[in-house]
């Protein structure tokens, strides 16, 4: 089970910026939020059509991360509204369970406002401290250089690539750039 203790963070705007743990009421400002990604077409693995959230299936989810151990699902908050979200789930298998991968989408209008770094650092903290994860990855698309940067500065190495990992509409191939870093 993975929780944090609130914190209040102030964004490069001057706003306030709550990061708190996400719960099954979150669903329906989540699913916005994926939808909104989506429709950028760049940093989702999905087509928008290929998208079938619903209120119960995103609560549920949610909850599976509140109440697996080496889990955690946080979210950011400002002025009420949730604004981005991040995801954590270590590995299922024995021999994988100290290992874990996130996820970390936020709403256009509140990126480079530090929210992803405010997201990030509350990770790492987090597991820092939990007995069980010992390394945390990633896996981003390789044209967006904004998050690979984001995490390089939180002390993130690439692992690998996988070549040609997604195709698009147009024909075009994008690698998969999959990171680490080490917090024991």
């Amino acid at each position: 089970m993975g929780f944090i203790e609130q914190k209040t963070f102030r964004s490069k705007n001057d706003t306030d910026v709550l990061i708190r743990n996400g719960g099954a009421d979150d669903a329906d400002e989540i699913i916005g939020i994926n939808k909104s990604v989506l429709e950028e077409k760049f940093f989702m693995l999905r087509e928008p059509s290929e998208a079938t959230y619903t209120t119960e299936s995103m609560a549920k989810e949610i909850i599976r991360h509140i109440e697996k151990e080496g889990s955690l699902y946080i979210v950011s908050e400002v002025n009420g509204k949730v604004t981005g979200y991040l995801e954590f789930q270590n590995g299922f298998f024995k021999r994988t369970s100290h290992s874990g991968m996130f996820s970390m989408f936020i709403l256009k209008e509140f990126r480079e406002t530090g929210i992803g770094s405010m997201l990030l650092e509350t990770l790492l903290e987090w597991a820092e401290n939990n007995p069980l994860t010992e390394k945390v990855t990633l896996a981003v698309f390789s044209t967006n250089v904004r998050a690979q940067n984001l995490y390089r500065k939180y002390g993130f190495m690439e692992e690998g690539r996988c070549p040609r990992d997604m195709k698009l509409d147009d024909g075009t191939y994008i690698d998969s750039v999959l990171m680490y870093k080490f917090v024991k």
